[in-house]
Order: structure tokens, then C-alpha cells, then sequence
């Protein structure tokens, strides 16, 4: 009894399918043809000759003897030229030369030096003869001061007066000094261009 319900089973699912496909044709089977014949036989292609190539023969070197030169005649010298004269050319007369030369520019002037003033070379004597009659105090040495002072004077034919520090050094007693020296000088004579005629002068007194 199961046997044929399994049975109905499958005949229904054919049915059912063949009822979706009804149109589905049967494969086709192509037929496969084999060919039996035996092949006919291949024939080589013919084989060419190869090109004949010529051996090259080694060449022998052949020797050619070097012809021998004839020496060239020497060549014929010819005879040296004549020498050409000698043409003397007159030397100008030099005193002709003297005569006809540009004159010398004149010579030119010496420069002359310049006139000293009487009174400036004067003025140097007198601060020289003060300088020389200068004596240094005790308390400058001691101190070693060192310094100038500048006096004015008055003076005529040798006679001083009216003498005063314009410049002072810095130490009382080198100023004092410095007047000193100025009224014991030996003052020289005056120029001639200066002598009777009163002057002031002033000049520097050192303290060394």
C-alpha cells in the first residue's frame, strides 16, 4: 500500500512538470564522424648546393731595390756684387748752427729772503737775556715744578719799567722769579731803528 502512494507520488510530480514544460524539445545528439584514411606522404623539400667560396692564398712580399741618385752638380757661384759708393754728406757749419739757434731765456731771479722785522729779532734777544738771568726757587726744585710764565715790560735804551705778569704759571714764586730775572737782565743794545724810542715787550720765562 505504501509502495503505490510513493508510486502516485512520482507520477503526480511528472504530470505536474511535464504541465510547466510542454514545450521543451528533446536534445538533439550530433553524430561524431572519424576519419579512417591514412595520410599521404610527405615529400622534403630538396636541398641546394653551397656557394663555393675561394681560400684567399697568402701574398709574398717581394723586396724592390731603392734606385742609387746620381749626386746633383754643384752650382756655379757667381761673382760677388760691387760695393756701392760711398756718398759724403756735408756736415752744416756749426757756427752757422750758433747763429741761427733760439736765444737762452734770462736767468731766473734768486728768490730773496724775507726782511726780518728789528723788533720781533730784538724781542727774541731780550727773552734770551731774561731766560739767562732767571734763577729757580727752592720751593719750585723741590716741588719739580715745571712751567712758564709771560711778563710784559716796558724798556728804552736798556732802562725796564712798568713790568707785570700777563700769564702767570701757577706758583706765586716762579712768577716772582720771573719779574726778578726781567729787572736784573743785562738787556742788549737796541737796533738802530729802535734805539731812543721806548717799547713794550713781552715774552715767556720758563721755570725748568
Amino acid at each position: 500500500m505504501a509502495a503505490l502512494s510513493l508510486e502516485g507520488l512520482v507520477v503526480l510530480a511528472l504530470v505536474a512538470w511535464l504541465a510547466a514544460h510542454p514545450n521543451v524539445p528533446p536534445e538533439q545528439v550530433t553524430p561524431i564522424s572519424i576519419d579512417t584514411s591514412v595520410p599521404e606522404k610527405i615529400t622534403p623539400p630538396p636541398t641546394l648546393p653551397l656557394p663555393h667560396v675561394p681560400i684567399a692564398k697568402p701574398q709574398r712580399t717581394v723586396q724592390v731595390p731603392t734606385p742609387v741618385q746620381n749626386p746633383l752638380p754643384a752650382p756655379e757661384l757667381s761673382p760677388a756684387p760691387s760695393p756701392e759708393p760711398v756718398v759724403t754728406v756735408p756736415m752744416p757749419n756749426p757756427v752757422l748752427a750758433v747763429k741761427s739757434a733760439p736765444p737762452l731765456p734770462p736767468p731766473l731771479a734768486q728768490p730773496t729772503a724775507p726782511a726780518i722785522d728789528p723788533a720781533v729779532a730784538y724781542n727774541a734777544k731780550l727773552a734770551a737775556a731774561v731766560q739767562a738771568a732767571f734763577e729757580v726757587p727752592a720751593t719750585a726744585a723741590a716741588l719739580n715744578f715745571k712751567g712758564r710764565t709771560r711778563v710784559e715790560f716796558n724798556l728804552l735804551d736798556g732802562l725796564v719799567s712798568a713790568i707785570r705778569v700777563v700769564q702767570p704759571s701757577g706758583l706765586g714764586v716762579a712768577d716772582r722769579a720771573a719779574i726778578k730775572a726781567v729787572q736784573t737782565a743785562s738787556f742788549p743794545t737796541p737796533p738802530p731803528a729802535l734805539q731812543g724810542k721806548p717799547g713794550t715787550y713781552q715774552i715767556w720765562v720758563a721755570c725748568l
